[in-house]
């Protein structure tokens, strides 16, 4: 490869890596773990060095994993983190579940439902989030947490919570707002426990019927919340209005623009994300730079593209390990990525246009080198 400023690249040799980022759709056996998946409670499901049978890949895909890092000898050692450590997503996990639980069609219509010692949880699960995520001050890469889940409820609200955060920090909110929009992102769903379970966990597409009865999740939940005096009534307005859009074609007051709450719209845009790079019934998990392309495509209709901005500058749009093309014809793997540049990652170069193997694979820093950018992204290992 020819770069046009006549700069050199940096060939040096690197420390050999040993894993790649893979659909759970594309997984054989004989395939092997390159890193732990844990289960909601924090303990081993398929530890590192397994090796991947048919029942192992069934296992898994039931359990809701919709992507895996394998071993791959053919590249050089890299070390994918956490982007929260297992024991605080645990923790918020129980939080949430703890809330929810005491949420029936019975007891729902009382003016007060939570004990106060859950609700203390949760915003101490919360604070804890937060610390962790203002200390790493980096994008999130929820792809690189591998966990099964139970409920997509409790770990959607868990991962839309992460996304949310990461957003308000970067919008420099204060304490007193972080915790009003993290509180609301994690119970925005919590009408979804008046919902009835056959609707809620249709497999098949929802009659329109159904779909009305769904959408009165939001107002549901707000009824819930707003009779918490220890939940600010800006966090309950997040359960009422996350699927308001901007354009006013969303429910259940078709709001738009200014008339709905920035929290709201920030939230919105981290729970469509979510939803999208989730294996669910209907649909494989989307990448999430194919999930991005999602939220361009909806920006002043359903989104407010300030914050779409906003959160393509926390996450990590080509994560770790995923294989990418780029436009020279040649291929690679992302070995890094960097904040607030989500679409120039740095690239281990590993094969060249004709598809030939590289004796010494190369990283290339593409925030370096404008011309070249990522023209395809795949996650099947070849």
């Amino acid at each position: 490869m020819e770069v046009d400023d006549g700069s050199s690249l940096d060939k040096t040799e690197i420390r050999r890596i040993i894993l790649r980022l893979v659909s759970i759709h594309h997984c054989h056996p004989g395939m092997v773990i390159a890193k732990t998946i844990y289960t909601e409670q924090g303990l081993v499901l398929i530890a590192k060095g397994t090796m991947l049978t048919e029942r192992i890949i069934n296992l898994l895909k039931k359990r809701n994993i919709s992507f895996l890092y394998v071993e791959d000898d053919r590249l050089k050692d890299i070390e994918v983190t956490d982007s929260i450590p297992v024991e605080l997503r645990v923790e918020a996990l129980n939080a949430i579940n703890e809330v929810y639980e005491q949420i029936s069609m019975e007891n729902s219509k009382k003016s007060r439902v939570f004990d106060g010692v859950s609700i203390e949880k949760l915003k101490l699960a919360l604070k804890d989030l937060m610390k962790e995520i203002k200390s790493k001050n980096n994008v999130i890469n929820l792809l690189a947490d591998m966990f099964s889940y139970d409920s997509y409820t409790f770990s959607h609200s868990t991962n839309v919570t992460l996304y949310t955060i990461a957003m308000a920090i970067q919008l420099d909110f204060s304490e007193k707002q972080l915790m009003e929009i993290g509180i609301g992102s994690m119970l925005h769903d919590i009408g979804k426990r008046k919902i009835p379970k056959e609707i809620l966990h249709k497999k098949g597409k929802l009659t329109q019927e159904e779909y009305e009865i769904l959408k009165l999740h939001t107002e549901y939940g707000f009824h819930i919340l707003r009779n918490e005096p220890s939940i600010s009534l800006l966090s309950a307005h997040c359960a009422l209005q996350h699927h308001e859009k901007i354009d006013g074609s969303g429910y259940p007051q078709g709001l738009k623009g200014d008339e709905i709450h920035y929290y709201s719209k920030i939230l919105a845009v981290a729970d469509v994300f979510d939803a999208l790079t989730s294996d669910r019934p209907y649909r494989k998990a989307l990448l999430p730079h194919e999930a991005m392309e999602v939220l361009y495509a909806e920006t002043y209709t359903h989104f407010d593209p300030k914050y779409v901005k906003v959160f393509q500058q926390s996450v990590a749009t080509y994560p770790v390990g995923i294989t990418v093309t780029l436009n020279t014809g040649e291929t690679g793997v992302v070995v890094a990525y960097h904040k607030n540049f989500p679409n120039r990652p740095t690239v281990r170069v590993i094969t060249d246009e004709k598809g030939n193997s590289l004796e010494n694979p190369y990283d290339l820093e593409l925030l370096k080198y404008p011309s070249i950018v990522i023209a395809d992204c795949e996650t099947i290992l070849k």
